[in-house]
């Protein structure tokens, strides 16, 4: 069993980022990843030559700690890129903020009428009907969007985004989101602008080579400093005692490997960045099925 000051799992932002700050203070972490490469969903991919991105990522804070900490990693790399957001939908392109007209003309007349007649039927058995409190994102968003506009757009995009189905998804959440949020007043918005659109910036920073070469370079700190980052390594057993963590067992791409990465690890301290969901999975021994 190998002994680590600190044990950090998941090699995304939160997680290299955390490596980053310890190494700065003279600790040196270890760091696994369960991926091929660092970044988690802000890490690019290259496919033919060409370099994508996982969702759009724009740099740009307020807060001078992260403006900072961009500064310090990438340097010189950073480029002004002008803003354009965009939605592309069953081959076409949707303004982002939505543009009545624009939306409109790309729907057509007749998936309009429908999302429309929709909308107006969610409304009325909301008024009509006895209320049911919608437990999940799917029966809120249903609840007050309509079903048509729920499949046209909220559906597909939340479950691409989140990669869990809006079944799945908890109606508080939703509410969170996409509080204050309505066709009425997304109408409006469309028709006269909102302050929202206006004071949207014009340009942000970008990675010459896209988002993901910020946690390159990040990565490349780290291990220069002699804190290893352990690619293709899943954490398989997190055993505690209590609300102590113990040691945490790996395995590389599924078969357990002690050459590269070792099998069991102890720490003084263990960071998790991976999914509470995988983590509580992971718990050994596993906690109770309900809470106290």
């Amino acid at each position: 069993m190998e002994r680590h000051p600190v044990v950090i799992i998941g090699g995304g932002p939160a997680g290299l980022t955390a490596g980053y700050e310890l190494v700065k203070q003279g600790i040196k972490p270890i760091v696994l990843e369960k991926a091929d490469k660092v970044g988690g969903i802000s890490r690019t991919e290259t496919y033919k030559g060409y370099r994508f991105d996982i969702g759009g990522h724009r740099f740009f804070t307020k807060i001078t700690e992260v403006e900072r900490f961009w500064k310090e990693v990438l340097a010189d790399d950073f480029i002004k890129v002008p803003r354009l957001s965009r939605i592309y939908y069953q081959g076409k392109f949707y303004n982002y903020p939505l543009s009545l007209f624009n939306t409109l003309s790309n729907l057509g007349i007749v998936s309009s009428f429908f999302i429309l007649l929709s909308y107006l039927k969610a409304k009325a058995k909301a008024k009509f009907l006895p209320h049911v409190e919608p437990e999940t994102f799917e029966e809120w968003v249903i609840d007050r969007f309509g079903e048509r506009l729920y499949r046209t757009f909220f559906k597909t995009y939340t479950e691409k985004v989140w990669g869990i189905p809006c079944s799945k998804i908890r109606a508080d959440w939703a509410a969170q989101r996409i509080q204050g949020m309505s066709l009425k007043r997304a109408v409006i918005n469309a028709l006269f602008g909102s302050q929202n659109a206006k004071s949207l910036i014009k340009e942000f920073d970008y990675p010459r080579l896209g988002p993901g070469m910020m946690w390159e370079r990040c990565q490349e700190i780290l291990e220069s400093q002699g804190a290893p980052v352990h690619l293709k390594t899943a954490v398989t057993r997190i055993e505690h005692d209590g609300s102590r963590i113990l040691s945490i067992t790996t395995e590389q791409d599924g078969d357990p490997v002690p050459q590269t990465c070792p099998r069991q690890i102890t720490a003084d301290h263990f960071i998790s960045s991976m999914p509470v969901t995988a983590l509580v999975q992971r718990l050994d021994p596993a906690p109770p099925a309900e809470r106290d």
